[in-house]
């Protein structure tokens, strides 16, 4: 692949999400295009990013974070936060299910394991399942496929496991990209928690796709959050010894 580093973007908000280019592969259930959607997402090697969260309340940004965020393939994952202030300096290391977190005001590192939390403890779960050989929340459902509306697969997740985090999962995926472009959760009681709207997919390098944008909503339909993008670099070759802890932190 080609690298390339997008531009700061100065008016829209940006989630990740990525998908390959459609091949000629029939899709005839909610399983096939679940398998599409993880083969497109593992195609990447590596991804580099800052990004800006805010939280909104009443209508208005109530908080706006930044951080950095790396992945590699096929199991780590950085993320550093960069402000506001009080956050700045605190770091997630992920290798696998090994988890060390280090908060700067303290000066300290934590160990857990994340194959002991549930998918809705897990940090940032949604950049996590582009990874090779980390289980996505999808695992404990079993999807269908309703045809029903033409311009993108309707597919309706149902638990298979007493692990599942969710009642049911409803995603639409768009077909030529298979990138996901809405999500909804929903409680055991089928009450909406929330609802992610995923926009502005364009292709980023060599047939692979970014959704530029992600919204979510309340059970209220009300904006909860947005996140952007203002800088990107996918496939640029991370050096994995951004994901090690330093020296002295294996010592404590």
């Amino acid at each position: 692949m080609t690298k390339r580093t997008l531009p700061i973007l100065a008016l829209a908000p940006a989630l990740l999400s990525i998908g390959l280019a459609s091949v000629a592969q029939p899709i005839e259930t909610g399983a096939d295009v679940i398998d599409r959607m993880r083969q497109n997402a593992h195609s990447i090697e590596d991804l580099d990013a800052v990004l800006s969260v805010e939280t909104y309340d009443d209508g208005e940004v109530s908080l706006t974070q930044r951080l950095r965020l790396s992945v590699l393939q096929p199991d780590r994952m950085r993320q550093e936060y960069l402000e506001p202030d009080y956050l700045a300096g605190n770091l997630t290391l992920i290798t696998g299910s090994a988890m060390w977190i280090y908060i700067a005001a303290a000066e300290t590192w934590f160990e857990k394991d994340l194959s002991e939390l549930s998918s809705a403890e897990q940090p940032w779960l949604v950049f996590r399942q582009y990874l090779r050989d980390v289980e996505d929340e999808f695992g404990d459902y079993s999807f269908e496929l309703d045809a029903t509306d033409p311009q993108a697969f309707h597919l309706i997740g149902t638990p298979t496991s007493d692990e599942a985090t969710y009642g049911r999962i409803e995603l639409w995926v768009d077909p030529e990209t298979f990138v996901p472009t809405r999500r909804m959760l929903f409680d055991v009681d089928g009450n909406l928690l929330v609802d992610l709207n995923i926009l502005e997919v364009e292709e980023a390098v060599d047939g692979t796709y970014l959704a530029r944008l992600m919204k979510t909503y309340d059970e209220e339909g009300t904006l909860a959050s947005v996140i952007r993008y203002e800088e990107l670099t996918v496939d640029g070759g991370l050096d994995p010894i951004l994901f090690e802890r330093p020296a002295e932190a294996a010592d404590e």
